[in-house]
C-alpha cells in the first residue's frame, strides 16, 4: 500500500511509499510514522492479517527498518531504531514496550556517527510465537527465540532461548514455557 489514505484515519497525511502494509491489516493512523525518516525502500512492512493499534511510533533513521510477521499485534509500541528491527509471526507487544538499539533515550540524529552506522545489522530480533509485556524495553541485542515471553517492565539487551520466560531486573531467565505441538506423555 503507498501513497494511499487509511479510510478510518485522523490524520491527513498518506501512508509513506516505503511503507508496506499486509492484506487484511490494521494500522490505527499513519500519524505511527511522524518521526520515519527512513531511507530504505522497505523501512516498515506489517505483514497479513496484523494489527499495530493507537500509541505505536516508528521512529526510524535514514537506515532504520523494521519488519513484523504475519498475525502479530503491536499496542501503543514505540520502535526507536536505526538499524534493523524484526518481529516474527505470532507475536503480541503489549502497551508502552520500547524497542530501541541505544541504551540512550536520544533521537538517532544526535548520536555519535559510529553508532548509527550500524544500520544493515539486524539490532532487535523476535522470533515467532514471542510475548512481551507491558512497559517492557528491548534493547540492541534482544534476541528472543520462538516462543519466549518477556514479563512487564523487564530489559533485555541480550539472547532469550526459545519458550524461556525471562523477568526481573535485572532480567534473567525464571521458567520455560511449553512449546506448542510437544507431548511430554504425562
Amino acid at each position: 500500500m503507498s501513497a494511499s489514505h487509511l479510510a478510518h484515519d485522523w490524520y491527513p497525511e498518506p501512508v509513506p511509499d516505503n511503507v508496506e502494509i499486509g492484506d487484511a491489516s490494521w494500522l490505527y493512523s499513519t500519524y505511527a510514522f511522524l518521526h520515519c525518516r527512513s531511507e530504505k525502500p522497505h523501512a516498515v512492512r506489517i505483514g497479513r492479517h496484523c494489527g499495530v493499534y493507537n500509541g505505536c511510533f516508528f521512529d526510524l533513521g535514514p537506515r532504520g527498518a523494521v519488519t513484523i510477521g504475519d498475525y502479530s499485534t503491536l499496542v501503543g509500541v514505540i520502535i526507536a531504531a536505526d538499524s534493523r528491527v524484526a518481529i516474527g509471526k505470532y507475536c503480541f507487544l503489549a502497551h508502552e514496550v520500547v524497542i530501541a538499539d541505544t541504551a540512550t533515550a536520544t533521537p538517532w540524529h544526535t548520536r555519535q556517527r559510529g553508532a548509527s552506522q550500524r544500520g544493515g545489522e539486524t539490532s532487535v530480533n523476535l522470533g515467532d510465537d514471542v510475548w512481551v509485556g507491558a512497559g517492557a524495553v528491548l534493547l540492541r541485542g534482544a534476541q528472543l527465540g520462538d516462543g519466549a515471553i518477556v514479563g512487564a517492565s523487564t530489559i533485555v539487551d541480550f539472547a532469550v532461548p526459545p519458550y524461556a520466560i525471562v523477568a526481573g531486573n535485572p532480567a534473567r531467565i525464571v521458567g520455560h514455557a511449553a512449546s506448542r505441538g510437544t507431548d511430554d506423555g504425562a
